[in-house]
Parts: structure tokens; sequence; C-alpha cells
């Protein structure tokens, strides 16, 4: 399958490991986890995703990969999922999760994401990131076409909650690399 451009950026500026653990929040039945999935080779991706709907698309695109076992779907709401759910899917003694992905999800920027931030912080590992992205373009798109958000709206509530926060663009595309 030819990946689409922005997912490939996207999981290469995330510097994706072999043996990584990735949520990924709101994932939808989009390629982002199939593009995970090419790099994390000896880890496990779990994807939160609130939409019924997506959930079934979701299975059904990548069914291979779910009976692989690498990949899980949950259906919850972050803001009201237990953290030890999310964190049960990946192997027994795991710090918690190397990387934590969202594309395209407005809640951080929307409001003060205060209750999904603090999930966020208890479900990385020490050293982890998370790792908020958007745009619908491409990397080497000559001028950004698609609408984003500020990235001071985004960064004040991440500093808000903690996070240290470096700020990635490229053609159409935003990234916010986040740690703590």
């Amino acid at each position: 399958m030819a990946a689409d451009q922005r997912f490939t950026w996207i999981v290469r500026t995330m510097d994706v490991r072999p043996t990584d653990r990735v949520l990924e929040i709101g994932p939808g039945s989009s390629d982002s986890i199939s593009c995970l999935a090419e790099q994390v080779t000896d880890g496990r991706i779990v994807g939160v995703e609130r939409s019924g709907t997506a959930i079934a698309r979701a299975r059904k695109k990548h069914a291979a990969q779910l009976d692989s076992g690498r990949i899980r779907l949950v259906h919850a709401d972050l803001a009201n999922v237990d953290p030890d759910l999310l964190l049960s899917e990946i192997e027994p003694g795991a710090a918690g999760f190397d990387k934590i992905l969202a594309v395209n999800v407005n809640l951080f920027w929307t409001k003060r994401p205060n209750a999904e931030l603090a999930s966020i912080r208890r479900l990385l590992a020490p050293r982890g990131a998370l790792c908020l992205y958007y745009g619908y373009g491409t990397p080497d798109a000559p001028e950004p076409t698609s609408p984003k958000p500020a990235p001071g709206r985004l960064t004040q509530h991440l500093a808000e909650a903690g996070f240290d926060v470096r700020t990635i663009s490229s053609g159409d595309l935003l990234g916010l690399i986040c740690s703590f």
C-alpha cells in the first residue's frame, strides 16, 4: 500500500522505533495506524477512538494487523477512559506509552484539556512524548492550505499542564512534540 505522505512525515518526525509502545488518540479509520505499524515491528500500537462507526471501519480496514496482535483498538472517549484500561493493552510491567499521537484532534486547542492532559501524563512512560499534528496536505506543499490552530494557544495549554513543547512544520503540516 502506498503510504500517505502526511503520515510518513509524522511517523518520521515522531522518531518511532521498532519496540515503541504507541497510543493514538482518535485514529478514526485513517492510514495512520498502518504507517505506525510499518515502523513498530516489535512493539504495540493502541488506538483509542470515541466513534463506534470509526472503530468498525478501522477493524475492517486493518483486520490483518489487528489479528497479528500488534494493534489494539479501544472504543472510548479519552476524557472518560480509565488510563489503566489503556495501559492494560501493552505488556505487563511497561512504564507507559513511549509515544502518544493525535492527528487533527481539536480538543487540545478548542478548550482547556486539563483532564485529558492529566490522563496523558499518567499514560506516558518516562522520557515519552506527546505528539500533536495538524494539517491535511503534504510536507512538501509550497505553502499551507488547510486551516490549523495557532501554535501559541496549543503551546499555552500544554505548558500549563507541565509539558515542554517543540514546534515543527513542513509544507502544510504543523507538529508539536511535547515532553515533561
